[in-house]
């Protein structure tokens, strides 16, 4: 699951929630990185959970649609609203009464939340998903190097050795400048920074007409994908390159892949930044954001990793719903699309272990698996076996 984090999770103010009342003791909240910086939360003091953190989600806290119906959690007061998200638009339920969620020693109560098929998108390890509260009152701290976030309440926190970077925090989103430098072209101007995305950079459509990135000479690969995102487009074709460079503040990261949409909608349509940042490039940094001020630091404490071999797929675990580990994604003319896999295809096994039984770290670590000998189910039901050996795309 390393080589291609399929799932974006950029959630745009089209539902506004109110939150109230927060309550912060000042300890740091812990989170798990895979891709996506998971938390552990508890809902109305009784209900666990686990949520990811979406600087791209305002300050809403939203549930998995699955997860709630299995839950204990019996809301009365149901009502509808449009979301926005990097797959288009598209309608939820917004449960409208008051609720409590406690991350850490945060608390925040929310008076709506939406409900999101979010595991249509991820996978079965995501319960809800929640964004950034109160950035306008303290600083604001991701920690990647130790997994923590914490908000410094009553003191600033120590910059010493990071560089600054100049940021406006607008309509709850935090945008900065940024550059990526593609055979020799330039593309300098607004990003925003979205931790509810798993990628590198990703420019919207609207980027990729006005720069011709469709005509700039490079090797490609082209990747179909079921669920980009949260919205109504039911597959996105994306294409992905090497940039020579991509330069945030004074810090310059080489050879680094990045993903334009030809025909993106939502959040990945005409929009007043380039593309996205996502995690594949934050999780190398220690973040600091003052937003009252202005300003975000960086401090780098993991150099670039150089791409590794690929599978040339990428599938998301429903095994929530007895259904395995459903292909989600898959690169044109990869090690998986010329060996038979197809989308929506079911694996059941991998190397001979049902995929019930991979931990959720044998999971993550699968590619980095010599070979794969896999069994599919597909769409008609029959089995088929499947070896793959991975491919480097870029040789």
């Amino acid at each position: 699951m390393k080589q291609l984090l399929l799932s974006i999770l950029l959630v745009v103010a089209t539902i506004t929630t109110n939150a109230h009342n927060s309550t912060i003791t000042g300890d740091s909240i812990r989170f798990l990185y895979r891709g996506h910086l998971y938390l552990d939360a508890t809902i109305n003091d009784t209900i666990q959970c686990q949520v990811i953190f979406d600087t791209g989600g305002a300050d809403m806290f939203g549930i998995d649609s699955v997860f709630l119906d299995h839950s204990s959690w019996k809301p009365k007061h149901i009502g509808t609203a449009i979301a926005g998200g990097g797959a288009g638009a598209t309608k939820v339920q917004v449960i409208s009464e008051p609720t409590r969620v406690k991350t850490g020693n945060y608390i925040e109560d929310f008076d709506y939340i939406p409900i999101f098929k979010l595991r249509d998108v991820v996978d079965c390890h995501v319960d809800g998903i929640i964004g950034i509260k109160d950035i306008m009152l303290h600083p604001f701290e991701i920690n990647f190097e130790h997994g923590y976030i914490k908000q410094h309440i009553g003191n600033k926190p120590r910059t010493d050795g990071y560089m600054k970077v100049p940021i406006i925090y607008k309509d709850k989103r935090i945008l900065l400048q940024a550059e990526t430098v593609i055979a020799g072209n330039s593309i300098k101007g607004t990003y925003l920074m979205d931790t509810g995305g798993g990628g590198t950079i990703d420019f919207t459509a609207a980027t990729t007409r006005q720069n011709s990135l469709e005509t700039i000479e490079g090797k490609r690969i082209v990747t179909d994908y079921t669920q980009f995102g949260l919205g109504d487009k039911e597959q996105e074709t994306i294409v992905t390159m090497k940039s020579q460079q991509f330069i945030i503040g004074n810090d310059t990261i080489t050879n680094k892949e990045f993903d334009y949409f030809p025909n993106g909608t939502g959040a990945f349509s005409d929009r007043e930044y380039l593309g996205t940042i996502g995690n594949s490039i934050w999780s190398k940094y220690n973040i600091i954001i003052d937003a009252n001020a202005g300003f975000m630091y960086l401090k780098r404490f993991k150099q670039g990793k150089q791409d590794c071999e690929s599978y040339g797929y990428n599938f998301r675990n429903r095994t929530d719903i007895g259904r395995g580990w459903i292909i989600s994604s898959l690169e044109r003319g990869g090690a998986a699309a010329i060996a038979g896999l197809r989308l929506n295809d079911i694996i059941i096994s991998v190397n001979g272990k049902n995929v019930e039984y991979y931990t959720w770290e044998e999971e993550w670590d699968i590619d980095d698996l010599p070979s794969q000998d896999l069994v599919i189910k597909g769409k008609d039901g029959a089995l088929k076996h499947i070896h793959l050996e991975p491919k480097d795309l870029w040789k």
